[in-house]
């Protein structure tokens, strides 16, 4: 998980959407090396994308067990899920999942967007370009981003944050303070006159801007940071700089981390472990996209572990899947990770409820009915 989340507790804050990249270049970072402008590269073939749009509105009908009242740790594996106990009382629940998750249209980070994050070096490279590029620097970029501490006032949300970097062989220091939550729900349509809006429970991570900017193509520019052109040389003892603080709604905060630390590692092993119980085979790893290797795994997991455990990793996939596309997120392992584990974990949970057929019968464009 990338940096300590600092959590200030319930901020009263009107949610924001994320609005378009706006115009208007800030300083420039000198870490990018130049490039000509290169063709954007379409992450699924039309006849995939044909495919999920015609799944996106498929239902697929569960019925969970659950005992006593539910609250059981969802890490718990079927194996040990018979052991010796109280009677406990079973309860079954209807689940209803989507059958797929449609990938929106491909789009990519404004020149104006990545500008702003990466200083006076930029000119004109392509965000797979600089995407690319990082991905030399994004292992140490997330050590100098989990050794950052901070007191964090409880009462305000500040425009700015004094932080200390205790990584003392960090050069390229975070540029801002995301302050992440979850959109106020409306008003209830029987609420009384004297009904106000939750206050809202905030999140706070910090980050490179340029690893923000150049994976969302639906994030605007990030302001101005004072370490966004400085190279910083190694310290005998831990760093104290100002961070500007940026408010992030997003419709999952609790799975932002995950997709976080995508940005920084682009490592599609560290997303299986989000998404997945236990780790696959190395024959899943190398194709994860094989439906063999993927109905494989899902009669294992299926096996293994129970429905309630699995409901939990349906929920973040559909968490970080929500937040792409917010944010307007386009990557390759991304997608397909989301994609594979998905199956693997809804094939479980058909096989884990006893109704195999669930899932095979909802590869139709038709809902289960």
């Amino acid at each position: 998980m990338p940096g300590t989340p600092f959590r200030p507790r319930n901020f009263s804050l009107r949610p924001t959407e994320n609005t378009p990249p706006v115009k208007g270049a800030a300083k420039r970072s000198s870490r990018i090396r130049k490039s000509g402008k290169k063709p954007t590269k379409s992450v699924k073939f039309d006849a995939e994308r044909a495919k999920k749009k015609a799944q996106k509105n498929t239902l697929v009908r569960l019925n969970v067990v659950v005992y006593g009242n539910g609250n059981e740790s969802a890490d718990v594996e079927m194996k040990d899920a018979a052991g010796p106990s109280s009677p406990r009382v079973p309860k079954v629940v209807p689940v209803v999942l989507p059958r797929a998750f449609l990938q929106p249209s491909v789009c990519e980070p404004s020149d104006e967007a990545i500008a702003a994050a990466t200083g006076s070096s930029y000119s004109g490279q392509t965000a797979a370009f600089v995407r690319d590029n990082l991905e030399s620097m994004g292992s140490q970029s997330l050590k100098a981003v989990c050794s950052i501490t901070a007191e964090v006032n409880h009462a305000v949300l500040p425009k700015e944050m004094d932080v200390v970097v205790n990584d003392t062989a960090a050069s390229n220091y975070p540029t801002h303070m995301l302050a992440v939550y979850a959109p106020v729900p409306p008003k209830p349509e029987n609420a009384p006159s004297s009904w106000v809006p939750p206050k809202t429970d905030i999140k706070l991570y910090p980050v490179h801007a340029i690893f923000m900017a150049s994976h969302c193509a639906k994030l605007s520019a990030f302001p101005p940071s004072p370490t966004i052109a400085t190279e910083f040389t190694p310290s005998s003892t831990p760093r104290t700089v100002t961070l500007p603080v940026r408010p992030l709604c997003l419709p999952s905060p609790s799975t932002f981390p995950t997709l976080l630390r995508h940005f920084y590692l682009r490592s599609q092993d560290a997303l299986f472990e989000s998404f997945l119980p236990s780790v696959p085979p190395l024959e899943f790893i190398e194709n994860c996209t094989s439906e063999e290797q993927t109905q494989a795994l899902a009669k294992v997991i299926g096996e293994t572990y129970t429905p309630l455990a699995l409901l939990k990793y349906a929920k973040t996939i559909q968490g970080v899947w929500q937040n792409a596309c917010a944010l307007g997120v386009f990557d390759d392992q991304l997608w397909n990770a989301i994609d594979a584990c998905y199956e693997v974990i809804l094939s479980a949970l058909a096989i884990g409820t006893g109704n195999p057929r669930a899932v095979f019968v909802s590869k139709t464009s038709t809902p289960v009915a």
